[in-house]
């Protein structure tokens, strides 16, 4: 296994627990004790997890209400990928979509169908992997809204981003969002809550694409009312069936897809 793959391994095991050993690690990813120590010194190195007496443990506190990008992409990657594959089925050529710098939004690029689409995006990191991937193949236009990085998240916020993304209309806004019940949709940071809103004000339809565990709660900032909302698609959890439900009565059309977890 390459240095990357353990990486992505650790993160993954730490967004679901609170702590690591080298000896579980060195028995997980079958590698020498050496090895796993310059792993774990490594992702401290970046702020991406906190050394321990004889092992690792994930950071608790996000930076200003968001959680490190790294940590968040790795979280339930495969649900999210089924999401993003289902939310693709929606489009039709010639079609403009926003998308927002999510780490589940961030998956279209690796599903998009292979006819023209124009895409406003404040993702640096989207911008940069479908730049890379559609090169000479079918025409994709793309268009950043401009404004400030923020930190350690490869979006764009502030007011030229809320101005930029402004200036357009677009047939979807694909969103991801911190979470989401019969009422209202939530998110994690203020600064970043704006530049969702702006998506969600100019574009004729609203997909939201939710993994399990943002259905039914709540985050820090209220995004917006849920008859905003057109769409949800998320993973079926037989446990979040009652919550579809309230969802639905609320006017909103909710796909679920099925995963290695659960299944409809």
């Amino acid at each position: 296994m390459i240095q990357q793959q353990r990486h992505d391994w650790i993160l993954s095991f730490l967004a679901e627990r609170d702590i690591l050993s080298v000896e579980e690690a060195v028995r997980k990813l079958d590698a020498s004790p050496a090895t796993i120590r310059r792993d774990f010194n490594e992702l401290t190195k970046n702020n991406l997890i906190r050394r321990t007496r004889g092992g690792i443990k994930r950071i608790a506190n996000s930076i200003n209400g968001v959680t490190p990008y790294p940590l968040r992409e790795v979280r339930f990657a495969k649900e999210k990928h089924a999401l993003a594959s289902k939310a693709v089925s929606l489009l039709q050529s010639g079609d403009v979509l926003m998308v927002d710098g999510g780490t589940t939004t961030f998956h279209l690029a690796n599903c998009l169908p292979n006819f023209p689409l124009r895409i406003i995006t404040n993702s640096l990191r989207l911008a940069n992997v479908l730049g890379e991937k559609r090169v000479g193949e079918t025409p994709l236009e793309i268009f950043l809204s401009g404004g400030h990085l923020y930190p350690f998240s490869g979006q764009l916020i502030g007011p030229q981003a809320r101005a930029g993304l402004s200036q357009y209309n677009a047939d979807w806004a694909f969103i991801s969002v911190g979470g989401i019940n019969e009422e209202n949709l939530f998110y994690s940071n203020e600064l970043v809550v704006e530049t969702e809103q702006a998506m969600i004000a100019n574009a004729d339809k609203v997909v939201v694409l939710a993994d399990h565990s943002k259905i039914g709660k709540r985050a820090m900032c209220h995004l917006c009312s849920l008859n905003r909302v057109h769409i949800l698609i998320t993973d079926f959890w037989p446990e979040h069936e009652t919550m579809y439900n309230r969802i639905k009565e609320a006017g909103v059309e909710v796909i679920t897809v099925e995963t290695d977890a659960h299944t409809s």
